[in-house]
């Protein structure tokens, strides 16, 4: 009897354990720019928002899942966002900007290599993404290059610093956050997403099959709730976030410097007044002119503002 009786406990237990059926299950890597739903996460504001994160180590992990059912929403860049749209029969809506990219993302080189146009005939290490190739394409373009004037070198970001330092790879693009890293080995930032103003965005998508408006709007409070009180408590929070994302405190303010952080005034500014619209017409094309992506209907990605009151 006693034997049975800790069983059933056992199994209480273990339901209470499970995650919410119903909740918006939400796929991102661990990258800074979407540190208030992983600080939201530590302080366990998740759960009561019917909201359940689910961390991959890559954004090629996240689009696979989405693509698989494994998530309702994630947090991904604009072309990462085209790409979902182009290759799976979604129904995606992008209900935030997450952040914006003003130096965050980043190319750097070792001497004598001092600007992009010194990059011909150089080993250039690069995440296999759709952010790495249009950040390449980018740089390409800034250079008056073409991939072939380069040797690439595949190569994912936790990878990178170990590469550069052994002289696998004459160059690198990756995030600030790798920056004191490759400095300490003595890499020079030569180009980074500041000459490309409002380029590089990152947002949360949602598929509206599976997210009701409801939800919708609890996952824009939450957002926003939890990044006010990152910018508002940094001494008490930044911990939570160097432990959730593996960064030192450098790290963690090289990369902040070079972001724009989605809060309600940026939200109010890309999706009122059509920033957001117009950067996802101009990538649309950009991509499907370098053959990184078919263009794509995209229409229906930015809902109108009084739809996420904004």
């Amino acid at each position: 009897m006693v034997r049975g009786s800790i069983l059933l406990l056992m199994f209480i237990a273990l339901l209470g354990c499970q995650p919410d059926p119903d909740s918006v299950r939400v796929g991102s890597n661990r990258w800074l720019g979407y540190a208030p739903f992983y600080l939201a996460d530590e302080l366990q504001w998740t759960a009561p928002s019917g909201v359940r994160l689910v961390e991959y180590p890559t954004t090629t992990g996240v689009l696979r899942g989405f693509r698989n059912g494994m998530l309702d929403a994630a947090m991904l860049t604009l072309d990462e966002t085209l790409l979902l749209q182009a290759s799976a029969d979604l129904n995606l809506e992008i209900i935030l900007v997450t952040n914006v990219s003003a130096g965050a993302d980043v190319l750097f080189a070792r001497a004598p290599i001092a600007t992009v146009d010194d990059l011909r005939g150089r080993r250039i290490g690069v995440e296999n993404t759709a952010l790495g190739a249009y950040f390449l394409s980018r740089v390409l373009d800034q250079a008056q290059l073409g991939i072939a004037d380069l040797q690439v070198v595949s190569l994912p970001v936790h990878e990178q610093v170990e590469a550069y330092a052994a002289g696998r790879v004459d160059a690198v693009i990756t995030f600030a956050s790798e920056g004191p890293a490759l400095e300490a080995s003595g890499a020079r930032r030569i180009f980074d997403s500041r000459q490309l103003p409002g380029e590089i965005v990152d947002v949360l998508v949602v598929d509206r099959q599976r997210v009701n408006p409801e939800q919708r709007k609890r996952l824009r409070a939450l957002w926003f709730d939890a990044l006010r009180a990152w910018q508002d408590q940094r001494a008490k929070t930044d911990p939570h976030l160097l432990a959730r994302l593996g960064l030192t405190p450098a790290a963690l303010q090289v990369t902040l410097d070079g972001l724009l952080m989605g809060d309600r005034a940026v939200n109010r500014e890309w999706l009122r007044d059509g920033q957001l619209h117009r950067s996802i017409e101009r990538l649309n094309q950009y991509m499907g002119e370098r053959q990184l992506l078919n263009n794509v209907r995209h229409e229906g990605l930015v809902p109108r503002c009084e739809v996420l009151e904004c």
